[in-house]
């Protein structure tokens, strides 16, 4: 049986590096929002964590490997803007 998703199976943010650190820690980019012409939202598949994660990047207590972090961006930044 299939779990129906809702709003808060999603982690909505505006922030370029909060989502790629997020998908270095393997989220799952679903989609990004270009409705608005002055900002795309990043749409993440949230889990157990997911809050963790965000409050460790606020906080700066995240630490990532620079050359896959700056793969992770580069790809992200095509969905921006080749598609």
């Amino acid at each position: 049986m299939s779990k129906t998703l809702t709003l808060n199976d999603f982690f909505r943010n505006t922030d370029l590096n909060l989502c790629c650190t997020l998908v270095y820690f393997s989220h799952f980019l679903e989609a990004v929002d270009k409705a608005d012409p002055a900002r795309c939202i990043f749409i993440i598949k949230r889990d157990e964590t997911t809050d963790k994660i965000v409050e460790d990047f606020h906080k700066g207590h995240i630490l990532v490997e620079p050359k896959r972090f700056c793969a992770i961006q580069k790809e992200i930044k095509g969905r921006i803007y080749n598609t």
